[in-house]
């Protein structure tokens, strides 16, 4: 469920992006917009790694220690 909402607050961070863009941005509109959506997909990208990452952890193996 939380990767879901993530996504859903990437995509809306995006939409942001991309419609504010004429605001910032006179010349080159479309550079902008293409760069704001590959730097939020990366983004997303970077944290949605991370976050199934940590949803199944690799466990450290275990050390056995025999007497002599």
């Amino acid at each position: 469920m939380a990767l879901l909402v993530g996504t859903i607050l990437f995509l809306i961070i995006a939409a942001i992006g991309v419609f504010t863009a004429p605001l910032w941005a006179k010349s080159q509109i479309d550079l902008v917009r293409v760069l704001v959506m590959v730097g939020v997909f990366c983004c997303w990208m970077s944290w949605a790694l991370i976050y199934m990452a940590q949803m199944n952890p690799l466990l450290l193996p275990t050390r056995s220690i025999t007497a002599e």
